[in-house]
């Protein structure tokens, strides 16, 4: 019976110290001595990737088109939905869609010229936002006749007989 006592008194007196072994190790000296690990990279908000491979110019079409859609009164929340590229010269024009969260609101869309050339700035570029229509229009292009690409098609020569 004794040999029983010693053994667990030993087991016992193991665990406490392992446990007492273990929260030494794993607390602070002191409050003073604690210091926050240095933060190699600035804060971000997890979009480097995305601004990296965006141009300035679609950038600041896209800035446009959501500071227009801001303005628009809604039930719901508008939020981006669609983005096309149709013209990616220095007279650029970009076709910008929002949808809103509240089923019963049309869906936002908007052509959006803006003048980018080399040494451009965007805070103080000329930007045309046309509104576009929500109707499908039945025309000989079909059903998306009134699409930003539609509305700004050069326009073409035809030849005339000599």
């Amino acid at each position: 019976m004794r040999m029983k006592y010693t053994l667990l008194t030993i087991t016992v007196a193991l665990v406490v110290s392992g446990v007492a072994i273990a929260g030494a190790q794993n607390a602070p000296a002191s409050p003073a001595a604690v210091t926050p690990a240095a933060d190699p990279a600035p804060a971000s908000d997890g979009l480097s990737e995305l601004d990296a491979l965006t141009f300035g110019c679609s950038r600041a079409a896209l800035n446009a088109a959501a500071r227009k859609a801001s303005q628009v009164p809604s039930q719901g929340t508008y939020q981006f939905s669609y983005f096309n590229i149709v013209s990616n010269t220095h007279h650029a024009v970009y076709e910008v869609h929002f949808t809103s969260n509240y089923a019963d609101e049309s869906e936002l869309k908007y052509c959006v010229e803006i003048y980018c050339q080399q040494g451009w700035d965007p805070k103080t570029a000329k930007t045309a936002i046309t509104v576009m229509s929500n109707a499908p229009q039945r025309t000989r292009a079909g059903a998306h006749a009134d699409s930003c690409s539609e509305m700004h098609l050069p326009a073409t020569r035809t030849k005339t007989g000599s």
